[in-house]
């Protein structure tokens, strides 16, 4: 697949052909500069026209001079299961590139982004995964590194202390928020799946995604795992990439209701993955009493019918709804 430093790009599709499309086009001059980069885009049984628009786009545009393989997958296997098919196959193989790279399709690469992450981590061998600055559409800087949700942050986060109390409880918010993003590089605790930049050695000792993750929390397990293992995350801003956000989330893919399912199964799993059963539940009864405590206050200030109560109502359902399973 080309020399030991060469990268390997991972993009899965579901539902977003129009952007990945966009996406390769951002990867093509990428790859005409570089030889050894390879980039395989698996849909990941969209069941919509994905599979035909992306072969007729890669005809059109001539990608078909071995830097791109589309694949089809016949079954969603969630967003770790369809990247671990591939990551698993790449890191069996005796010529697996150095690096590997797991990229939104929602995703607009800058020139020169891959090369220079390369060459950071080629810099800073003991750096397992790294990210470069992600900005939305509009320019602004989009947050990619967060801290990781230990029992205690996430407890205190339940019940929204990091705001109401800055000044005493700003070390639970898990965005992190007290430093620049521009300023420079520096290690993160974890770092978001959008753009995940890997060091093939890591995953082999570390593993790949975990797949009972099937959405949303597989990178913050990831990363912790990482960290687990020895190795370090990386933010670095001197590269740029656009991610345009939710593309495969939005509400007309997945619904409201089940993505914030999928949201909160996340968020007890990771406390489960990383730090056992015990904070699973601590995290789990902070939220149960969180949302029975602003519902009882709408009751008592005569507000039991609001809209915000009917929401709350549904927050206390959805977590009773996971309890039960």
């Amino acid at each position: 697949m080309g020399s030991s430093s060469s990268v390997a790009v991972v993009i899965l599709n579901f539902r977003t052909p129009d952007i990945t499309i966009d996406c390769l086009k951002t990867l093509a001059p990428e790859a005409a500069s570089d030889p050894g980069l390879r980039v395989i885009l698996v849909d990941n049984a969209s069941g919509d026209d994905s599979v035909p628009k992306i072969r007729a786009a890669v005809e059109a545009n001539g990608w078909t001079g071995g830097w791109l393989e589309f694949r089809a997958f016949e079954k969603n296997l969630g967003f770790a299961g369809g990247n671990n098919a591939v990551l698993n196959e790449l890191l069996a193989r005796p010529d697996c590139p150095e690096f590997l790279l797991l990229l939104n399709s929602d995703t607009l690469v800058k020139p020169g982004c891959l090369d220079y992450c390369r060459k950071v981590m080629l810099a800073d061998p003991k750096v397992g995964a790294m990210s470069c600055m992600l900005r939305n559409r509009d320019g602004t800087v989009q947050n990619v590194c967060r801290k990781f949700p230990s029992p205690l942050r996430e407890s205190v986060r339940a019940f929204g202390l990091p705001w109401i109390l800055p000044a005493l409880f700003r070390w639970a918010d898990l965005e992190d928020s007290g430093w620049d993003r521009t300023a420079g590089a520096r290690d993160v605790e974890w770092i978001g799946g959008a753009f995940f930049f890997a060091r093939a050695a890591a995953l082999r000792e570390a593993g790949v995604l975990d797949e009972e993750f099937f959405f949303y929390g597989e990178d913050c397990e990831w990363c912790f795992r990482l960290w687990k293992h020895g190795w370090r995350i990386r933010f670095d801003p001197g590269a740029e990439t656009v991610h345009l956000g939710g593309a495969s989330s939005d509400s007309t893919r997945v619904r409201n209701r089940q993505r914030e399912l999928y949201t909160w199964r996340a968020r007890f799993l990771v406390e489960r993955k990383c730090y056992g059963p015990l904070a699973e539940k601590l995290v789990r009864a902070s939220y149960i009493a969180m949302f029975r405590l602003r519902l009882g206050l709408q009751i008592l200030t005569g507000r039991g019918g609001s809209e915000k109560a009917a929401d709350l109502r549904e927050g206390l359902g959805q977590l009773r709804e996971l309890s039960s399973k």
